[in-house]
């Protein structure tokens, strides 16, 4: 029986489309703000950040803590989180014994959709975030290298998600870049929203955001929001995360011959023949930098 699952998950149309469901941790002790006042000063620091609401979907989300500091210390944030405009991102907190238990029940049940689909062996790099945030605080348009299924603890919110693979919304170099572990850059333009499509999030709902998939999030005004992801690749998502690390390495020497890859994501036989090669690709971006640096020398 499942724990965090309502029945009827569509787990086939898994990194195709977004899609809605319902999950079943509302009152898990843990996700309460009781809870997370308790357990979040325990973990590492460098697991927690925390920033000023934000109100900009332009913020580069991954330095918001850095460039947007709300002046509090964590537990002040939590302690005044539904007024002092403030949003916190925690990520692996299943070190914490209270959040143990659930992470492994997401990880035992998301393996068994996947494997039940068809979709995958198993799941890699299983990862849980928690985002606790102010009213009308704003989550800023970005993308993740990994599936996610968000959930709804607290609060309201709408989530706008895009279609994956499109260059026009996420370029295909900074999709590769950003994939091979370089740091991300601000994406948004306002024409871009037309092409979201926009869910209602309540207390209860659950939403599939798919491999690269850009979002963006809009806290309600009622309440504090408190929200879980589960995050993990699959077989075809690290496939294809692969063939993208091996895009941006041909780019960066096979740019000077006028050598352009063909975008991931297009051709199955072509993204696992990238993927095989990546460590090919690694060895020889190895030897060039070996003779760039003799050349300066």
């Amino acid at each position: 029986m499942s724990k965090c699952f309502a029945e009827g998950l569509p787990a086939g149309q898994f990194d195709r489309a977004p899609f809605t469901f319902k999950h079943q941790l509302l009152g898990h002790p843990a996700l309460s703000i009781e809870g997370l006042s308790e357990s979040l000063p325990q973990l590492p620091a460098d697991r927690i950040a925390y920033s000023k609401g934000l109100s900009d979907l332009t913020v580069n989300f991954d330095r918001a803590h850095i460039e947007h500091g709300n002046g509090l210390s964590l537990r002040e944030t939590i302690e005044t989180i539904r007024t002092s405009n403030s949003y916190i991102a925690v990520r692996d907190p299943e070190d914490h014994p209270a959040f143990r238990g659930l992470y492994e029940d997401l990880r035992s049940e998301v393996t068994a959709l996947l494997r039940g689909s068809g979709k995958s062996r198993a799941i890699y790099e299983p990862r849980m975030w928690l985002f606790i945030a102010s009213p009308n605080a704003i989550t800023p348009f970005h993308f993740d290298r990994y599936s996610n299924v968000l959930m709804q603890i607290r609060g309201s919110k709408q989530v706008a998600v895009f279609p994956n693979f499109r260059h026009d919304i996420v370029a295909q170099d900074v999709c590769e870049a950003y994939m091979d572990r370089e740091s991300s850059v601000s994406l948004w333009r306002d024409e871009l929203d037309q092409h979201a499509l926009k869910f209602d999030f309540m207390p209860g709902d659950a939403l599939h955001i798919p491999y690269i998939s850009g979002h963006y999030v809009k806290n309600g005004s009622e309440d504090v929001s408190i929200s879980l992801s589960f995050f993990f690749q699959t077989d075809e998502t690290r496939r294809w995360t692969s063939a993208m690390r091996f895009n941006h390495r041909w780019r960066k020497w096979g740019g000077a011959l006028g050598l352009s890859p063909d975008p991931v994501g297009t051709s199955p036989l072509l993204d696992r023949a990238k993927a095989q090669m990546l460590p090919m690709a690694n060895g020889l971006g190895r030897v060039l930098g070996q003779a760039r640096r003799l050349a300066r020398g």
